[in-house]
């Protein structure tokens, strides 16, 4: 066996040499943390890793290193002094390179996961995306490719995209007649989000755009309406019936995009589902979104959404994630409904605190910086 000594900042350096001198089959034999004197008369001291790594003879027939011990030489002088025996220096004999750097970061994995409880987040969920960043880190390490954070988020985000959809805001450039529907129970400020997309359709993307109110049942939500459209300047019409809806689309025949603010009503209350699902069908939307706030409760949201799937619901917008410290109604939500999100809403005010949804935000809470930087640091510690 050719056995050789490797010093290096990181472990990561000191793999990427023993790959490129020894192979991707070489054995670690040793790991440590050593200090050596730096600059003049040795007056700085740094930190080092310091690997012993083998490769066996290419001619001789080698038993596999699960099954016999790998022969390892006498400790030197320095070892003997510092009490190392033959024994410690063999402990981790058969360990391939990957293997030494995917045990710590697994390691570290655990201890996400783990986080990612505590957040809140869905055991299914946490789980999946544990699996899903191993297999990131696995691939990586086993191809020999530098482990940056950058490269990893980047990574992570473009798989996390297939696991929590974002479906991005309104299509602008859409020629056609666009109905956009928002649904939902009472509270969640669906009207407000309605002047808010109103406002950005029309005064940031200069679309003609005519607005609907089809809750009969609180005239002070079609006033508090009226009273956004004259500040922007639109066009707006009560509905009290179907027909009426169906009347008031038809007078909005040249408008690029209709919103409709609905009636704000218990999920559990079926008669008035029952009429919601009506004007549905006369209004016939493009779009339907489930607005529910992000404060509800995991249980609560689950019965929201099984109540709203009649009304062929295409997109979900979370609001009131200025009155929570935490994204994991968003995140569980949007996992457990498949809906893409549209838009997240931040605040009150009209149109800047209707947010676009951006997969980038998801990915940091659930996988916070300071517990990404730790799985790398992992890969770096001596064994």
């Amino acid at each position: 066996m050719r056995i050789k000594t490797y010093e290096a900042d990181t472990i990561q350096d000191a793999m990427d040499q023993i790959k490129q001198d020894l192979g991707p089959n070489a054995l670690i034999l040793n790991t440590r943390q050593v200090t050596k004197s730096v600059k003049w008369f040795g007056l700085a001291k740094k930190h080092i890793i310091e690997v012993v790594a083998g490769i066996a003879n290419p001619k001789r027939t080698v038993p596999d290193p699960s099954s016999a011990l790998v022969p390892v030489p006498a400790p030197d002088a320095r070892d003997t002094q510092s009490g190392e025996t033959v024994s410690e220096r063999s402990v981790v004999a058969g360990k391939t390179v990957e293997a030494i750097a995917l045990r710590n970061i697994r390691s570290a994995l655990d201890d996400v996961y783990q986080r990612q409880i505590e957040r809140g987040i869905n055991k299914e969920l946490s789980q999946r995306l544990v699996y899903l960043l191993d297999d990131i880190i696995s691939n990586a390490v086993s191809h020999n490719r530098k482990l940056e954070t950058k490269t990893i988020r980047q990574d992570f985000n473009d798989r996390l995209s297939q696991v929590i959809q974002v479906s991005g805001g309104v299509d602008f450039s859409v020629e056609e007649q666009q109905i956009i529907s928002l649904v939902g129970p009472t509270g969640v400020g669906k009207t407000t989000t309605v002047a808010k997309l109103a406002a950005i359709s029309s005064v940031l993307n200069y679309k003609k755009v005519g607005l609907i109110s089809i809750d009969a049942y609180r005239i002070a939500a079609y006033d508090q309406l009226k009273t956004y459209a004259e500040i922007i300047g639109l066009p707006v019409e009560l509905a009290l019936s179907p027909q009426g809806a169906r009347d008031a689309i038809d007078k909005f025949a040249d408008q690029d995009i209709i919103i409709v603010d609905s009636v704000g009503r218990s999920p559990n209350h079926q008669v008035h589902m029952a009429e919601l699902h009506g004007y549905m069908q006369v209004i016939r939307p493009t779009e339907v979104h489930l607005t529910v706030s992000a404060s509800v409760k995991f249980e609560d949201l689950v019965r929201i959404v099984d109540r709203y799937r009649t009304l062929d619901v295409s997109r979900i917008i979370f609001t009131k994630l200025d009155e929570t410290v935490t994204l994991d109604t968003v995140v569980n939500g949007a996992y457990y409904t498949k809906y893409p999100i549209s838009y997240l809403g931040v605040g009150q005010t009209v149109p800047d605190d209707l947010e676009v949804a951006d997969i980038k935000r998801i990915s940091n809470f659930l996988l916070a910086k300071q517990d990404l930087d730790k799985v790398l640091e992992r890969l770096n510690e001596p064994i």
